[in-house]
Formats: structure tokens, sequence, C-alpha cells
């Protein structure tokens, strides 16, 4: 377990990164394009002290359904 504070959220338009003291430790490739200027997270300590992550993803074409959120982890969660 790592505290909540220890967690941030790296975004790209095609990828999300969790990192814990500045390490990558969970990455995935998203179904869509995301627009990177309007990403948000927020962590908050969880039950029993596990910290839960809530990301906000704004798609770059609105136009486009994102025909689901997870295209691939990566091996290991790391890409």
């Amino acid at each position: 377990r790592q505290p909540a504070e220890a967690l941030a959220v790296m975004f790209s338009t095609t990828t999300v990164s969790v990192t814990a003291f500045g390490r990558i430790v969970w990455s995935c490739i998203q179904m869509g394009v995301s627009d990177i200027d309007d990403c948000s997270f927020m962590t908050i300590e969880g039950e029993d002290g596990i910290p839960i992550i809530q990301m906000n993803l704004r798609k770059r074409d609105l136009d486009e359904r994102w025909g689901g959120f997870i295209l691939q982890i990566g091996e290991d969660s790391i890409l």
C-alpha cells in the first residue's frame, strides 16, 4: 500500500500512467484520444488505507464515442 499523497497520474493523448513516489507502477493504452489539457485526477485514502484514484478525461473528438476505455494494459501493468 502507498499513501494517497504519493500517487500521481500522467496523461498523454493515448496513454494513462499511475506513479507512486515518481515511479510508474501502472499504465494503459486508451481506446481513443484524449484532450490532455482537460484531464485531471484526485487521490483519496480509501478503506483500510488503500488509495482511490479518480480520473477525469475528456475525449479530444467529442463527436466520437470511446467504444470502451482501455485498449491494452502493459505487461505487469506497465507498458
